[in-house]
């Protein structure tokens, strides 16, 4: 692929993973959405970022968990309903296996109420 061309289907991917994190999960989701092949898509995220596309979806979503976590007060549960998992402790295996720490363990230890959890 010419790297202009490239350098183009990875600012989509990008805005892509962005706008539908919450509601699309799968590799495959986003290369029907940009039209390029899975093998394609990811081939081009390996080369650019030297990670998965797997990989950058679920850093996404673990970016936006951390944030909920630290600055609100919603539960678990709701957290990981508004990311699209309807299994809470899916969610929450998925997490501690990308940060080595529970989710709740998380908010305890760097939460803005932690100072006032008892």
């Amino acid at each position: 692929m010419q790297p202009i061309k490239q350098q183009f289907v990875i600012q989509r991917l990008k805005n892509a993973i962005e706008d539908n994190f919450r509601i699309k999960h799968a590799a495959s989701d986003y290369a029907d959405l940009l039209h390029q092949t899975t093998a394609s898509l990811a081939r081009i995220a390996k080369n650019h970022f030297n990670k998965t596309l797997s990989e950058l979806i679920i850093e996404r979503i673990i970016i936006e968990a951390k944030r909920e976590l630290y600055l609100t007060d919603k539960t678990i549960k709701e957290i990981a309903y508004e990311l699209g998992y309807e299994d809470e402790y899916y969610f929450s295996r998925l997490f501690k296996s990308k940060t080595d720490v529970s989710p709740q363990i998380y908010r305890n230890t760097v939460g803005f109420n932690r100072a006032i959890a008892p």
